[in-house]
């Protein structure tokens, strides 16, 4: 299994796991499972555009290069959400407060969507 292969097999996981989370009732703990879930989808989305755009021919070094590149290579369609999701994940990761738990976990759903259309665009 190649590494692109292996990258996608964990990204769908992931999304399906959140998906999962997002419906069960809300709880802490629920939201918290979302937000993790969100968090890690954040995370393997990115390598996993850095490591297909290596193969077109791209160099991308961080989060914000990666989604640029996807919107530019037609990946992404909407780089206004993925500019919302790279500040939510950033506020997620480095300031913990349950208001903003609370306020991204009504964003999940939609972010949810963006990162199906990557999984989607992605995919073989």
């Amino acid at each position: 299994m190649s590494r692109a292969d292996e990258l996608r097999n964990d990204y769908k996981n992931i999304l399906n796991k959140w998906e999962k989370a997002l419906e069960s009732p809300e709880t802490e703990l629920s939201r918290d499972a979302a937000i993790l879930r969100f968090e890690l989808a954040f995370e393997v989305a990115w390598k996993l555009i850095q490591h297909l755009a290596k193969e077109e021919g791209y160099e991308v070094k961080s989060p914000r290069q990666a989604f640029q590149q996807a919107f530019t290579l037609g990946w992404i369609t909407d780089e206004v959400i993925w500019h919302d999701i790279l500040k939510a994940r950033n506020k997620a990761t480095h300031v913990y407060r349950e208001v903003y738990a609370k306020a991204l976990y009504q964003e999940l759903c939609s972010y949810l969507k963006a990162f199906k259309e990557l999984e989607k665009n992605t995919g073989n």
